[in-house]
């Protein structure tokens, strides 16, 4: 139970504000009934106070690990909306993400509603809770510990948050740096032009119409990404013992 709760709190699709607490712990409940039956019982009884702390202790981590590796691409979303919003002018309109804590710009509140659609629409949370089911098998109950590969891995996993950010918002980071040379030679050119208040509305306008001819490419990008997280959870498990 306390496993399976870690990882659905850490997880933003099923840890949204949006999810009530009460939906929360009724689908944590409901996940680690149907696992129950198919996991080794251990016997707490004969264990001291200290040690049973520890075996809850270490659940408890290795389900946030666990909610972790799955979160790290949801963390790269927000940095490419942040990048496409700096892009486009619409930093300063924040809204409530419905899947995090704090506001976020626009097209990160875009790209995480993507993303949750193909989550589903591939199936994926069939695969993610098998890998929480296949946790037990590998990393039994009371057993496993953070080893010096999972860390170097874990890393890897963080710093990869920057590359797949700049790559989702790649063609619209593209098309923006044009524009600044665009409206650089144009204030050249013109000098009487007030460049820094007549790109604003251009920016907006060329950044919107290339995020919806890229959205199919962005689409592809991220469904390739989430395909990767059961495997990265897989080799996470793995790796934690």
């Amino acid at each position: 139970m306390l496993r399976v709760t870690a990882v659905i709190m850490i997880v933003p699709i099923f840890s949204g504000r949006g999810i009530p607490v009460k939906v929360r712990i009724a689908l944590a409940g409901f996940t680690a009934a149907v696992i129950a039956p198919t996991v080794p019982a251990i016997s707490l009884d004969a264990l001291p106070f200290i040690q049973v702390m520890i075996v809850m202790t270490s659940e408890v981590t290795f389900g946030i690990l666990i909610g972790f590796v799955a979160r790290i691409f949801f963390y790269a979303l927000d940095l490419a909306g942040s990048l496409i919003g700096t892009q486009m002018g619409l930093m300063m309109s924040a809204d409530i993400n419905p899947y995090q804590q704090e506001q976020s710009s626009l097209p990160s509140i875009l790209l995480y509603h993507l993303a949750v659609f193909l989550f589903f629409s591939l199936n994926l949370h069939h695969w993610f809770f098998f890998g929480v089911y296949q946790s037990y098998n590998t990393v039994p109950i009371g057993t496993g510990s953070i080893t010096k590969e999972l860390t170097e891995n874990l890393i890897g996993w963080t710093g990869s948050i920057f590359l797949i950010g700049v790559q989702i918002a790649g063609p619209i980071v593209a098309i923006s740096f044009v524009l600044l040379l665009v409206f650089s030679f144009l204030g050249r050119a013109v000098p009487q032009m007030n460049v820094f208040s007549e790109s604003f509305s251009v920016r907006i306008i060329v950044g919107l119409t290339m995020f919806g001819i890229t959205c199919d490419l962005m689409a592809d990008q991220i469904s390739n990404y989430l395909r990767g997280i059961p495997k990265d959870m897989v080799h996470a498990i793995n790796l934690f013992q």
